[in-house]
């Protein structure tokens, strides 16, 4: 192996918040460098090719550059851009969404501000952290960046408040009760992970007990020491995952107390969350997300709407208060089960939902059913050919696209631009201090 020390200066950020420099034409990526930051770098190469770049002394500052106020921030892989002001992170999002569209869709849009928050901090309503045997202690944490090593963290500043308390209690009860942390190597001890969903509008908690074993030894007993310690939660599930594998969730599951989900609310909708149901982690910002989705959808109460993938159905059940009908389809069937509850605990009659494959509806349906207005919100690959080909010929007046990767999302607009006109691409931070970006696109069908 080859290495060498220069001293090189940043002029951008990455797509994952790594400073760019360059070296005799060579493009390196450096962590906690941002732009205007000038550092020395040690670059090493094996068999000619570069294998790492590594910061090994920042020799300037640039005015943007905050220190961290997470004590774990440096061991910590969970926020990347925690050094970087807030005002700058928000204008970091923006470009990065307006730079992809350039690159992968040749598109030169002027991207809107970034929808940000008030106050980043706090905000996880959804918290899942792995639980190992330390030095004879039950520790929970956060792995350490690219590896399995736990670092134990008492004060996550993006969870909800209520958790870290539960979480310290369950140490605690695991300690009284003798029972350990799953061992990845000898395959023996009881819990993997412990995942606490909360609801904001509601204040009710779920936890979630994920074990390596069916039969917890003393459960009921385990089960009350909790619930005397941890009096706010208002419903245990445990998982049961013995699989050698690192998924979280296991298929088999039990209630252990109270009605094994909770609620909350969007705008004035109830959903019902369960342990393995997708509900957006970000309460404050979801709002925020589906107002301008809805906003840009434009809806005057006498359009046809299809929600594509559209899980338990939050987009399409929020926007049916504005619309004639909507389709909402979704190929999890336990999704769409979900979904069609939360339908009903709204008395909402003029919503539909479809367990389908999204591509696979849309060409079955290309011809006999046409759409006024489509939601879409796939999954971080994106949509497909076949979909955006049906639905480029179903010829909807307005497509507004909710996209988690500005990549994917800019692959599908290269597609759709040729009949379809951007009205407006407008990010929003549901991940502070992360360089994930939410973006909602508006497009409307050219005349």
């Amino acid at each position: 192996m080859r290495s060498k020390i220069v001293e090189l200066e940043a002029f951008a950020l990455d797509d994952e918040g790594r400073g760019i420099v360059r070296d005799e034409g060579l493009t390196v990526f450096v962590d906690n460098l941002l732009p205007n930051e000038k550092g020395k770098i040690k670059l090493d190469f094996a068999y000619g090719k570069l294998k790492e770049a590594r910061l090994l002394q920042r020799l300037t500052s640039s005015k943007d550059r905050v220190k961290p106020l997470c004590p774990y921030y440096s061991k910590c892989g969970g926020c990347n851009l925690m050094h970087l002001n807030y005002e700058a992170q928000l204008e970091y999002k923006r470009m990065k969404v307006q730079n992809l569209l350039h690159k992968f869709a040749k598109i030169d849009f002027e991207v809107s501000k970034t929808i940000g928050m008030e106050n980043p901090y706090h905000f996880r309503n959804k918290i899942q952290v792995p639980v190992k045997n330390i030095k004879g202690k039950i520790e929970t944490g956060f792995y350490e960046i690219n590896t399995h090593n736990l670092v134990p963290n008492s004060n996550c500043l993006i969870e909800d408040n209520r958790a870290r308390h539960i979480i310290e209690e369950f140490k605690k009860t695991c300690e009284e009760f003798k029972l350990e942390a799953y061992n990845e190597d000898t395959r023996r001890g009881v819990f993997r992970h412990i995942i606490i969903k909360t609801s904001r509008y509601y204040q009710q908690i779920m936890v979630v007990f994920v074990t390596a074993i069916d039969e917890i030894k003393g459960k009921q007993n385990f089960l009350k020491a909790f619930l005397k310690r941890c009096p706010e939660v208002t419903t245990v599930v445990q998982n049961i995952n013995k699989r050698k594998t690192n998924v979280i969730l296991g298929e088999k599951e039990r209630i252990l107390f109270g009605s094994g989900k909770i609620k909350d609310r969007i705008f004035d909708l109830d959903f019902y969350i369960s342990s393995k149901s997708f509900y957006q982690t970000n309460p404050i910002q979801v709002e925020k997300l589906y107002k301008t989705a809805i906003d840009l959808a434009a809806l005057k109460g006498d359009e046809t709407v299809l929600d594509a993938y559209s899980g338990t159905g939050t987009i399409g059940l929020c926007a049916s208060r504005h619309a004639k009908n909507v389709t909402l389809v979704e190929v999890v069937e336990a999704a769409c089960k979900n979904g069609i509850e939360n339908s009903a605990i709204n008395n909402i009659e003029n919503a539909e939902f479809v367990i389908d494959d999204c591509t696979k509806y849309l060409v079955k349906h290309k011809d006999n059913q046409k759409f006024d207005v489509v939601f879409m919100d796939p999954p971080r690959k994106g949509s497909t050919n076949e979909f955006l080909t049906a639905l480029i010929e179903n010829s909807p007046k307005k497509i507004v696209y909710i996209s988690c990767n500005p990549v994917t999302l800019a692959r599908d607009l290269s597609i759709l631009k040729d009949k379809y006109e951007i009205e407006e691409v407008i990010p929003v931070d549901m991940f502070p201090h992360t360089s994930h970006v939410e973006t909602v696109v508006g497009l409307y069908l050219k005349k």
